[in-house]
Formats: C-alpha cells, structure tokens, sequence
C-alpha cells in the first residue's frame, strides 16, 4: 500500500495518477472536507484528466481517503507531499510540511518507508532523517499546472535523494519507481533538493533570453519566431527548449528557487551571490 499525506495540489495529483497505474494508494489529510471531496468523486483541483482517472481509481478500488492518520498503519511506501506555499517575499513557508511530518510520523509503521515529494531546501532532507532515525528519502516533483497529471503518468526521469546514493533502493521505492519506466538518478539529499533548484534556475534563464530577445525583435523589425525555429534545430539548444516569451517570472517557483539560489550562494561566499 503506497500512502499520501498531504492532499493539496502536489498530493492528490500524485497520489491519484499513481493509483491509475494499479498501485494500491491510501491518501491522508487532516481536513476532513478535502477527504470527504475526494471520496465522492470531486478532487478541488483542476487539471485536465483528474476527474475521470481519480472516478476510475474509485471504482476499481484502487484508491482510498482518509482524515485518521492511524489508518497509515498499513502503508510500505510514504509520501509526504504537500505543497509548499511562498511568503509576500518568495520564501518557502516549510512550518506546515514539517508540522505534518511530526504529527503523523508516529502512526506509519517502523519499517515503511519515508519520502519527501514536497519541494525543501538543500539540508532539510537530511536533518530530517537525522530526527526521525527512519529510512528517508527525497523525490523531486516537476509538475507543471495545467500539465501536471501528463507530467505525474509520463515522467521524464526521477531524481531520488538519499543518504546513501551506492545503496539500492528499498523494493517496495524501486517497483513504483521502474512502473513508470524513465530513467533514475539517485543522489545525495543535497544533490537532489539543488537539482530542483537547478532545473527552475534554467527554466529562469531561458524566460529571460526569450523575452528579453522578443523585445528587441519588436523595435528592430525582426520577428522572434521566425527565429525560434532556429535556435531549435541548434542541438546545443534543442527542440524541447523553454523560448516563449511570457509575463516573466515573478510571484511562482521559479522566483523563490532564484532567491534561494542567490541566498545559498550568499551564505556560503560564492561569486554568484553578487
């Protein structure tokens, strides 16, 4: 039985596509009225797919809600998975994963296993761990609104942090993880939580390039996607690359994890903080 604790966005997604792929899922919240939405049918939020894979799951029975974190009792494989919302100043608001970890630890059991699907700083895996002296280990989610169920069934690959990258994972992790049938890179915590950081900095790169170019093609004549098409069959670039210009990156992910990026650089006397 795979368990979800945490049912906003990033859980429900998660927890309902992995359940559309014949796993047994069992999905937590404290809420009681988010439980009750989700057992009747009516996940609270929209992504093209979710209705009629989470009607599916119900039907088969491959799925099941729950407001008693005891009932967890019975889960191999743990998933916290709730999001983690941002400050008016972009910075991650970790108080309501962690509180959750802590009241709901105490009811899986000893030998299940533990991961962190939330997005967390580089750090914070590995003092968790340290506290909660269970096997712990990090996934990082790359869902995209509007995409995230396309994103959750067809992965591009799985980036797993652990404490130890040489050992194997544990089989109950390795047999979820090898049904989606991508590739896996697993890392030390660090390398994982920074990854995520890494990718959404790339992401930030190419928004900028795009728009800040698209701008310039409007008051010099030229028009950028005539030139899009090139930079595509660049293989240095490639077809799959992020080069439409947009409102830019203010207020989301993208902001926080390039604030994250300068603080950590900051923090730690690196050039790129300048």
């Amino acid at each position: 039985m795979i368990g979800f604790v945490g049912l906003s966005h990033l859980g429900t997604v998660t927890g309902i596509s992995i359940a559309s792929r014949g796993f047994e899922v069992l999905a937590y919240d404290p809420h009681p009225d988010i439980v009750r939405d989700l057992a009747a049918g009516k996940p609270r939020v929209h992504e093209p797919e979710l209705p009629e894979l989470l009607q599916q799951a119900l039907s088969q029975k491959r799925i099941q809600f729950t407001s008693n974190p005891k009932d967890l009792l019975v889960c191999d494989l743990v998933y916290f998975a709730l999001d983690v919302k941002t400050d008016d100043h972009n910075v991650s608001d970790l108080r309501p994963l962690s509180e959750l970890i802590e009241k709901t630890t105490p009811f899986l059991s000893p030998e299940a296993t533990v991961v962190v699907l939330s997005q967390v700083p580089p750090g914070f895996s590995r003092k968790l761990g340290s506290s909660l002296k269970r096997t712990l280990f990090y996934q990082v989610e790359t869902l995209i609104f509007g995409r995230a169920v396309e994103r959750a069934l067809r992965p591009e690959r799985y980036i797993i942090g652990s404490a130890n990258p040489e050992a194997p994972l544990p089989a109950t992790f390795m047999r979820l993880l090898e049904a989606f049938d991508c590739p896996i890179l697993n890392m030390r915590y660090e390398s994982a939580e920074l990854a995520k950081i890494s990718i959404n900095l790339c992401l930030v790169s190419s928004i900028a390039v795009a728009n800040t170019l698209a701008e310039i093609c409007e008051n010099i004549g030229a028009e950028w996607n005539e030139i899009v098409g090139a930079l595509k069959l660049d293989k240095r670039i490639g077809q799959y690359s992020y080069l439409a210009p947009g409102l830019g990156i203010a207020g989301g992910n993208l902001e926080r994890d390039l604030i994250a990026v300068c603080t950590l650089a900051q923090e730690h006397g690196t050039d790129a903080g300048v």
